[in-house]
């Protein structure tokens, strides 16, 4: 009886896990609104700032991408000028939760 009672807490644990990972584009459209000052309103890009395209990235890229960017992985190097300019931006997305949510709503940019 203990042994199901330990599975089933197991099984609800990775359900809730699961839950609480799913991504809200919707949310991570009204994140994207900071990112569209340089990245455009669709992810196109604006050369003159140096930012690139990024509508339509997929998602585990881009939750990559920013996450390095978190930890310092990039920008952190000051020859690496546009890196620093990106690495204050992806610490705006104070949790896990809102970058899932950011990368989600750029990837259905490009769709």
């Amino acid at each position: 009886m203990r042994k199901r009672l330990v599975v089933a807490a197991a099984v609800l644990a990775v359900f809730s896990a699961a839950d609480a990972s799913a991504q809200d584009a919707e949310h991570g459209k009204q994140l994207f609104a900071t990112c569209q000052t340089c990245h455009g309103a669709k992810g196109e890009g604006q050369q003159a700032l140096n930012a690139p395209p990024i509508g339509g990235l997929p998602s585990w890229y881009t939750v990559r991408q920013l996450d390095h960017f978190k930890q310092g992985i990039r920008g952190a190097d000051p020859k690496d000028t546009y890196g620093q300019q990106m690495a204050p931006m992806a610490k705006m997305l104070t949790t896990d939760q809102d970058v899932a949510d950011v990368a989600a709503y750029i990837e259905q940019l490009g769709k």
